[in-house]
């Protein structure tokens, strides 16, 4: 297929391409063997997809055995790290029904297991009992003694491997420790403990990982902070609701999941075999909603499009709000999210200025424009900028640091030119109105 950069639309080829091959920064991509593999693909074909990432991992998954055998163990844990990377990519597009969906992430886990064994600073695997379950994580130490940690989970479609890649690693540089983990309805945890979908009530698994953390010795348990990316958003925000969290990154806010599900299905919601004709006609011709489908189908355990719309009804944070008095919460904002956002309705980027404005709590917001080449989801592309931003924030917030100067005119600016590009008349007034109170970062 011919690649475009410019196209991002969220489960769509171009931008799992970019999500992919933006590891690299981590050493878990290397451009040529994507854009190689790219060619062989057939846009909007899954199983063109699936097929060639598979033959692109195994190659590489190969290439890092003969290293190994050959005495060369940073080749091979380089190698390691993209061949889990690739398998990730393999099994993206592919029905949970389908034998490689299983056989390719096992694959992906544990080339990273492998990459893990050879590393020179240690990443620790880990299990933490929910019920009678148990989350799937890893926990990098600082290197450092009582050190802050930050909680990091993914969200609808990332595993725990991939948000190593996104923030784990990079944690270390920056002196703290990081606990990932996946909860249900997530990769890991929905393999290891079939049947535990998604559940709106994230608190309680973050909670399991919150009590995992109070064992340890060498974490400070007074500064604990969460983000999470995507719908982890959500998660995370949730998650923030425990007590002994005393700080959130949202990436990006998803306020009401429900609301955005029956804005997206609007003058459908109420006739369910209409709408789910209807869905089954788009599907065909639309790759992210083929595939947002066909994984929910897998993740919230449904099997028609009503049934996608209902199983969000009850995720939303709306009245939780008192829960997060006095929280630091820094909002990070990629200009597409934002853009996504108001995919559905206008009026779901407008609440999400309402639920920020209903914050009794210090709230700070960091922007990321298409210069940085951090636009895209959650800003694959530009993965140091937010790293940067993400630590800089939280030693100001935890740790008492000063943050880095800034021009609060300008990005507040920025801020209201694009809740209003998005967002409408009603977006810019909202977001004119709530700038004065907000600290940009």
């Amino acid at each position: 297929m011919k690649v475009d950069f410019s196209k991002k639309t969220v489960g769509g080829f171009n931008y799992e391409l970019t999500r992919g091959i933006s590891l690299a920064a981590t050493g878990a991509a290397e451009f040529g063997e994507c854009m190689e593999t790219m060619e062989r693909i057939q846009d909007n074909n899954f199983e063109s997809w699936t097929r060639e990432w598979g033959k692109t991992a195994d190659f590489v998954a190969g290439y890092a055995r003969s290293q190994m055998q050959g005495g060369c163990r940073s080749g091979a844990r380089a190698a390691y790290l993209r061949a889990s990377n690739y398998y990730r990519m393999a099994c993206f597009y592919a029905a949970h029904t389908d034998p490689r969906h299983r056989d390719f992430w096992s694959k992906s886990r544990d080339c990273f297991h492998r990459m893990i064994e050879s590393a020179d600073q240690p990443v620790e695997r880990l299990q933490i009992r929910y019920g009678k379950a148990l989350l799937p994580g890893y926990f990098i130490p600082s290197g450092q003694e009582n050190r802050p940690t930050l909680i990091a989970i993914g969200g609808f479609d990332s595993t725990a491997e991939e948000v190593y890649c996104w923030i784990g690693a990079a944690a270390r540089d920056y002196a703290w420790n990081c606990l990932i983990f996946e909860g249900p309805g997530q990769w890991g945890a929905l393999m290891d403990n079939p049947g535990l979908v998604f559940c709106p009530d994230y608190e309680k698994p973050v909670g399991a990982a919150v009590d995992y953390l109070m064992t340890r010795s060498d974490t400070d348990t007074e500064k604990i902070a969460i983000i999470g990316y995507s719908m982890g958003g959500y998660l995370s925000m949730r998650g923030a609701l425990d007590p002994r969290i005393r700080a959130a990154i949202p990436n990006t806010l998803v306020v009401d999941c429900g609301a955005a599900a029956r804005e997206g299905m609007k003058g459908l919601v109420g006739h369910e075999v209409f709408m789910d004709a209807m869905f089954k006609l788009i599907m065909k011709k639309n790759t992210p909603a083929r595939w947002g489908f066909q994984h929910s189908s897998w993740v919230l355990g449904i099997s028609s499009a009503h049934e996608w719309v209902a199983a969000y009804e009850k995720f939303t944070l709306l009245g939780f709000e008192h829960l997060l008095r006095g929280k630091p919460i820094l909002f990070l904002f990629s200009e597409d999210d934002i853009m996504d956002a108001a995919a559905p309705g206008k009026t779901i980027v407008t609440g999400i200025l309402d639920y920020i404005g209903s914050l009794d709590c210090p709230r700070f917001v960091r922007l990321f424009t298409k210069q940085e080449g951090a636009s895209s989801h959650c800003q694959m592309g530009g993965l140091s900028y937010a790293q940067a931003a993400i630590f800089g924030w939280l030693e100001h917030a935890l740790c008492g640091k000063a943050l880095p100067a800034q021009s609060s005119v300008e990005e507040a600016e920025l801020f209201i030119a694009l809740f209003g590009k998005y967002g409408g008349a009603s977006g810019a007034a909202k977001a004119k109105a709530l700038a004065p109170s907000l600290k940009f970062v």
